[in-house]
């Protein structure tokens, strides 16, 4: 479980950077719930909410990007030299793994 924690806990260090930096230089932001749809009954729904959100965020991008980052690495770690160079690729693939969950879940949030 360690494993998975730690995999995910990485693909949350692009959101953890921005809030820092943001946090750092002063910028101002409001305060943002956590989503309340307000379904009582079978009759109501969440859709058109207006804590969902339609668009894709850069940030989702770059976790994308980050994704597709490490996937070359954990590649590059078979092509480098004759036998290969996997010291780097435990954590390549935690880091894969941890972008990739973030991006599509994301990707799914936002869809």
């Amino acid at each position: 479980m360690f494993f998975t924690f730690f995999s995910i806990a990485m693909g949350f260090s692009l959101h953890n950077t921005i809030a820092i930096l943001e946090g750092h230089f002063g910028k101002k932001s409001e305060f943002i719930r956590t989503p309340k749809f307000n379904i009582n009954s079978i009759k109501d729904s969440w859709k058109g909410n207006i804590y969902l959100k339609e668009k894709v965020s850069p940030h989702v991008l770059i976790e994308g990007l980050l994704m597709l980052y490490f996937a070359f690495g954990m590649y590059s770690a078979f092509v480098v030299g004759k036998e290969g160079d996997f010291g780097l690729f435990p954590f390549h693939l935690m880091l894969f793994l941890g972008f990739g969950y973030v991006f599509f879940k994301s990707l799914k949030r936002s869809s």
